[in-house]
């Protein structure tokens, strides 16, 4: 683990009352909850991609011009 991400853990298990391997790992798991809702979304299915909005840290979605380019491919565009 890097210094910058050790440090960023550390301050999050002070502030929490947490070991730093709890805040690893209470970060990777929101971290692989996006990753795992955003890969069910199947290619030529815009319909099927959903965004994900994780406290504190945004929202996670497709993009615009992807979500517009698979739309238009489902289309028989190319």
């Amino acid at each position: 683990m890097n210094n910058k991400l050790k440090d960023i853990y550390t301050t999050i298990a002070n502030k929490h009352g947490v070991t730093v391997r709890q805040a690893e790992e209470m970060a990777v798991s929101q971290m692989m909850f996006v990753k795992k809702v955003m890969a069910e979304g199947v290619k030529n299915k815009p319909e099927t991609f959903k965004s994900v909005q994780v406290t504190h840290l945004g929202k996670f979605a497709v993009r615009k011009y992807k979500l517009e380019d698979y739309k238009r491919k489902a289309d028989g565009g190319e």
